[in-house]
């Protein structure tokens, strides 16, 4: 398949629960938004059930509610996404991430080639770059996040992690060396977020991925990615308020 204008993120895809506020439930917008990425030939990365992942091109969206997409050149691998869930499919439209999931795609000839069809997802996550990308937080005024939970001995204890960038959608932060066990997959329902902006903010969380990292003076640490689950609008409105702040402040830095 040759280069087409523009390519979709080889990222794996977002927990759909953490940015629902950005997704789009119309089927009218729905339908544009996928007649849009077919129009412009985008990439698309499909991730079968979220475990392997191939590039294709959605080529039409039909009137009878579905949409097809270009079959996975590998047989093998297109034998699976045939027998898939689903397929969690992103890119880029206009400088915004798209991301959606097919149910139970079908494995089809159209226009004489191998393709996939599947009905039009009933949602579609659409997020500007600002909604989710990372910034880093300021070494100087180190911001903290304090997770409690019920130690073996019953007793609730709260653990300070500091936190390495912040984004619309989760944070990382440096994994406590001893004082809680971090594994991906694990939720903490009880942190707090210590802003420098007002009151201390209560989110929930989810490890996404542990990271180790070498310090430059050659210490080696984890570093633990997670998401925010279930963040209100205000919630949301907060974090972004602080990382307009810290972007702001990071420029004037390098104007100095």
């Amino acid at each position: 398949m040759p280069p087409l204008p523009e390519a979709a993120t080889q990222q794996r895809p977002l927990d759909p629960e953490a940015f629902a506020r950005y997704a789009v439930h119309d089927p009218r917008e729905i339908h544009r938004l996928l007649a849009a990425v077919v129009e412009k030939r985008l990439l698309l990365s499909a991730f079968i059930d979220q475990d392997e992942s191939f590039i294709t091109l959605a080529v039409a969206v039909i009137d009878d509610g579905t949409l097809i997409i270009d079959a996975c050149p590998d047989d093998a691998r297109n034998a699976r996404a045939g027998n898939a869930a689903q397929l969690v499919c992103t890119t880029r439209l206009d400088n915004v991430k798209l991301q959606f999931a097919l149910q139970a795609p079908a494995r089809i000839m159209y226009d004489g080639r191998p393709a996939l069809r599947a009905a039009l997802p009933e949602s579609v996550l659409r997020l500007q770059r600002r909604e989710y990308y990372r910034l880093p937080t300021l070494q100087a005024d180190p911001l903290v996040c304090v997770i409690t939970h019920a130690a073996g001995d019953g007793r609730r204890h709260e653990v300070r992690a500091r936190i390495l960038d912040i984004s619309g959608g989760g944070l990382a932060i440096l994994v406590p060396p001893r004082e809680l066990e971090f594994v991906a997959g694990a939720e903490f329902s009880d942190c707090v977020l210590r802003l420098p902006d007002g009151d201390p903010l209560a989110v929930r969380l989810k490890v996404r991925n542990l990271f180790e990292v070498e310090k430059a003076n050659g210490v080696k640490v984890r570093r633990a990615g997670c998401e925010f689950m279930g963040l209100s609008n205000q919630a949301t409105a907060r974090v972004q308020r602080y990382m307009f702040k810290l972007e702001r402040e990071r420029r004037m830095r390098g104007e100095r």
